[in-house]
């Protein structure tokens, strides 16, 4: 074989072996770039589990106290501006038994102390404060005090 065509046979092979290693990159990307969905496990976090339990206790025969409300499930918009600025979540809503809106409540961990999160919570409160709805916010950092909860929420209910 003569020296011109080994090195046609090495170029080619190096034309292969990067058209392989650019088909491998890109479907690694593609693959990251593929939503995964899966099944949470609850659809409260343990710590709202146990406020939860509280909030029963006290006002759970007068009141229905629901996990995970969007804001535009119980909020109106008039006007200009975007809807999905009520696409977000508050940590419970407690409704009168024709599931009237009473008032909201967040619950506050570490999270919260985040620049992304602290810029959410004010349009929340901001949201909530227009459309004439009380928020409620107890932080996790404060721990769980029953008398503290009883007392906040009493002022409502």
């Amino acid at each position: 074989m003569g020296q011109t065509k080994i090195i046609f046979i090495i170029v080619i092979c190096a034309v292969i072996f990067a058209a392989l290693c650019a088909l491998a990159v890109f479907l690694l990307l593609k693959r990251k770039k593929t939503p995964r969905y899966y099944l949470k496990n609850s659809l409260m976090t343990h710590v709202e589990n146990e406020y939860y339990k509280i909030f029963d206790s006290f006002f759970g025969d007068d009141y229905i106290i629901l996990p995970q409300i969007n804001l535009a499930s119980v909020i109106e918009k008039e006007g200009s501006g975007y809807r999905n600025e009520l696409f977000r979540n508050v940590d419970f809503g407690v409704f009168d038994f024709n599931y009237r809106p009473i008032l909201l409540i967040e619950i506050n961990d570490s999270t919260h102390l985040r620049k992304d999160r602290i810029s959410r919570d004010k349009k929340v409160n901001a949201i909530c404060k227009k459309a004439r709805i009380p928020l409620v916010t107890f932080r996790t950092s404060d721990g769980i005090d029953r008398s503290v909860i009883y007392r906040d929420l009493k002022k409502y209910l």
